[in-house]
């Protein structure tokens, strides 16, 4: 997911924090456990999908662990193989119009920025065309338009980037103005927000959540127990007192999680912080992630063995989402 490569600064503490937090495609080179990736070819990954990675998780994790292996870039990322697309899941196609991704009945996905607090190397939108489809105040009307139109329709998906991303006011802003349409009766935020910067939780965002009166969903991205630290916990704590429903879903990645002591591990960690495990994604085969891909053979394995060690509640699907299709593939 493709932001701004500058933030602007901000008054509010978590803006400056996420503005001021990331390093420079030098220090990433100072920090690869791999040293065999020259800065021109760094800067040829970094052209292709800008690399952004805060100085909180290099202090944090092994620079060779599972956790920074998920935003570190490769020299992998540079193959160009068969089958590894720039829009693997469908949206350009499932694109209503700019900002507004329909797939399946009744809810439809609102792209609301081209922002995240960082950068997922295995990203499955990370060549969306956000300039055509990232909404402004008026496409973002545009896109409330057609979700009033179109009454079938009755969970909104906050997307992007991250929604998280937008300030509390616009945030608040577009909760109310979905509220006012009447056959919405959920809306969900996906974010990663939490567990990278959990000072993103505001007071204000909280309020804005306890004030929804419609059904809440929040899906957190953590794909290793080792992302979940108690700063997170914290934030979970205050976000399910707004009454909003909490789930988590990963994507299951080579060298990452795909081991099935650490996908138990991660159920069983996410429970105890109060969120159910929701989906187990197969990778999305988007250009230059081809070294993260499990297997289906294996991935089946690997998703039996959690069946076999954990209640039903606490094993996420396994899924993968085929462009066309009406519902995601279990």
């Amino acid at each position: 997911m493709i932001p701004c490569k500058q933030t602007a600064e901000h008054p509010l503490h978590w803006k400056k924090l996420f503005a001021k937090s990331y390093v420079g495609i030098k220090q990433i080179s100072d920090n690869l456990p791999d040293n065999s990736i020259s800065l021109d070819k760094l800067d040829k990954i970094d052209s292709l999908f800008p690399i952004q990675v805060s100085q909180q998780l290099l202090d944090d994790h092994p620079l060779d662990g599972p956790v920074l292996m998920q935003y570190l870039p490769s020299l992998q990322e540079l193959a160009d193989l068969p089958g590894y697309t720039h829009d693997p899941v469908g949206d350009v196609t499932a694109t209503m119009q700019p900002g507004v991704i329909k797939k399946y009945n009744h809810r439809v996905l609102l792209i609301t920025n081209n922002t995240c607090p960082i950068h997922c190397r295995y990203c499955f939108r990370k060549d969306f065309p956000y300039p055509q489809s990232n909404p402004n105040t008026h496409q973002f009307k545009q896109a409330l338009e057609f979700c009033q139109r179109d009454e079938s329709i009755n969970e909104i998906i906050l997307s992007g980037g991250d929604p998280l991303s937008l300030e509390d006011e616009s945030l608040n802003q577009l909760f109310k103005d979905i509220e006012k349409i009447p056959h919405i009766k959920t809306i969900r935020l996906h974010t990663k927000f939490p567990s990278i910067f959990p000072q993103r939780i505001t007071e204000n965002l909280i309020t804005t959540l306890a004030e929804c009166t419609l059904n809440k969903v929040c899906v957190f991205h953590i794909n290793h127990a080792d992302e979940i630290s108690q700063e997170f916990c914290d934030v979970v704590q205050k976000i399910k007192q707004t009454n909003t429903t909490t789930l988590n879903q990963s994507v299951l990645l080579k060298n990452v999680n795909d081991s099935a002591d650490i996908l138990i591990d991660l159920s069983n960690k996410l429970f105890a912080a109060g969120i159910l495990p929701y989906y187990l994604h197969k990778l999305d085969l988007a250009k230059g992630t081809h070294h993260f891909k499990v297997s289906d053979t294996q991935a089946k394995k690997l998703h039996q063995q959690m069946k076999n060690n954990l209640p039903g509640y606490l094993v996420p699907r396994l899924a993968q989402e085929i462009p066309g299709e009406s519902s995601k593939s279990y």
